[in-house]
This record gives structure tokens, C-alpha cells and sequence, in this order.
């Protein structure tokens, strides 16, 4: 399986992408309601340009994520619960952090759902619980390499810690 552990490389963020994460701050510190999360993943898609974002509670068996924003470009998607076994999604419980730079449905040939929507490329991270309990998933994903995959993993990381408490609520 070929993956990259994305927080490992050397990455200095631009005038440009310092100013993006300056807005991410902004966004996390102002007041939050029930739209925040699809908020945030408007606010990844807007800004990485990838095909897919998706914000996913972790179920409380902690088989199967349960999407609570899914995006397509800025379309919103229904949401779906669907298994961790034999996804990508999987493979981010065990590292926390992965980024699967080509052929994701080849390493993944069970994962339906990638196979349906044609994902060739992913980037997603684990989310905790203000007690270090997994609770989800955020995730950006598409059909077309990942063009500031280090700025994507930045800009979530500085996302995570709002989206994982406006997560805990949600379940």
C-alpha cells in the first residue's frame, strides 16, 4: 500500500496561505451553531480546490463513519454512514494521518464508494475528543492529484481542534 505521512514534510506557507489560515483562525473563533461543520468543509473545498471534502462522526461501535458534511465541489452531498474496514478512512484510525498520493481505489478495492465516485487521491485525519477519544474523520479527496497537499493537511490541522469540539457535540 502507498501512502505518505503529509505532516513529516518541510512546509513553509506562503503570504497567500498564511493569509487563508489567518481566516481558518477567524472561523474557528467566532460563535458556532449547527452549520458550522459544513462551514469548515466549504471552507477546506474553497481553498484546497479538491473534488471532495467530508466531516464524519465515528460511530459508537467504532466500526462505521457517519458523514455530518459531505461536499462535491460546493455541492452538498446526503449523508451516508458506510464501514471503516477496507477504506482509506481505516487506514487513518491506525496513523492519525495519511495521504494516499495516487491509485487509492488500486489499494482499496473493496471500498465501493471510491470506486463509484473514481477517487484516486486522499488526505484525511483522525479527529480526538477533548479526552483523546476518536470521534471522526475530515477528509479531502478527488479524481485529480491534491495540488498543496501540505497546505490541505496545515489548513485542517488548524481547523481540527473547532470541528472536533463541534463534533462532540453532535454526538
Amino acid at each position: 500500500m502507498e501512502y505518505r505521512f503529509v505532516h513529516h514534510w518541510q512546509y513553509e506557507p506562503g503570504e497567500e496561505e498564511n493569509r487563508i489560515l489567518e481566516e481558518a483562525v477567524t472561523l474557528t473563533n467566532k460563535s458556532r451553531g449547527t452549520c458550522f461543520l459544513l462551514e469548515a468543509a466549504m471552507f477546506i473545498n474553497r481553498h484546497t480546490g479538491v473534488e471532495y471534502v467530508m466531516i464524519g462522526a465515528l460511530t459508537d461501535d467504532r466500526s462505521h463513519i457517519r458523514t455530518c458534511a459531505f461536499l462535491k465541489g460546493e455541492d452538498v452531498q446526503d449523508n451516508v454512514t458506510y464501514t471503516l474496514q477496507g477504506t482509506p478512512c481505516e487506514a487513518v484510525q491506525t496513523q492519525g494521518f495519511c495521504y494516499f498520493p495516487f491509485n487509492v481505489t488500486k489499494n482499496f478495492p473493496s471500498d465501493k464508494e471510491l470506486q463509484n465516485l473514481k477517487i484516486e487521491r486522499y488526505l484525511g485525519r483522525f479527529l480526538l475528543s477533548g479526552s483523546n477519544e476518536p470521534i471522526g474523520i475530515v477528509a479531502v479527496m478527488g479524481t485529480k492529484p491534491i495540488e498543496k497537499a501540505a497546505f490541505a493537511e496545515h489548513l485542517i490541522f488548524v481547523l481540527s481542534p473547532a470541528i472536533e469540539e463541534e463534533l462532540g457535540k453532535a454526538i
